[in-house]
């Protein structure tokens, strides 16, 4: 007989650079140490998404894998650059957001928000620290994206939370493991 498993909810707190505020009601999935893994589910025009959030208070950044739920097809991987990680507030997940992502779909990655960072910057929102945080991030990720999703996948699996490699029900490409060439810097 299988035990249900309860559902644990946790809020996942998004700060922006601003000072505003964005919470989303997650079901917390597993607690390793120095780690923290939560999934927010929605719908896009292809059907339920699970969006697995991974936040670490050491990285420069968090990573959202997200797959459909039924068959854990990949639909997309986003990491967040972001800063001030706190998982120890009961109930909740909270990071600085410092705008700029890098989208990883059917293989290709791509950076956003740049111009959100050059405006951040001009507005003299982003510290020396904050920048020097950004580029950080963006080195780790150019050279290191296709690793980090194939790792947290592996993890996903793991936990129940995917089928294993053997039953997976369409492509599953977390790009190539090739270099990523990151932007030119923001002023």
């Amino acid at each position: 007989m299988t035990r249900a498993v309860p559902i644990v909810p946790i809020v996942e707190v998004k700060r922006r650079l601003d000072g505003s505020e964005a919470r989303f009601a997650c079901e917390l999935v597993a607690r390793p140490p120095a780690a923290l893994v939560a999934c927010y589910r929605f719908r896009d025009a292809g059907g339920p998404v699970d969006s697995y959030g991974w936040f670490w208070p050491r990285r420069p950044y968090l990573c959202y894998y997200m797959v459909r739920p039924r068959t854990g097809r990949l639909v997309a991987v986003r990491f967040d650059v972001v800063r001030d990680v706190a998982l120890g507030v009961p109930g909740e997940v909270r990071y600085t957001d410092l705008l700029l992502d890098l989208w990883v779909r059917d293989g290709v990655a791509t950076w956003e928000d740049d111009d959100e960072l050059a405006a951040a910057a001009a507005a003299g929102l982003l510290t020396p620290h904050d920048r020097a945080r950004i580029e950080r991030a963006r080195r780790t990720l150019a050279r290191g994206h296709a690793r980090i999703a194939a790792a947290l996948r592996r993890a996903l699996v793991a936990l129940g939370r995917l089928p294993s490699a053997g039953t997976m029900g369409g492509p599953h490409d977390l790009g190539s493991s090739r270099r990523l060439a990151a932007p030119s810097r923001s002023s």
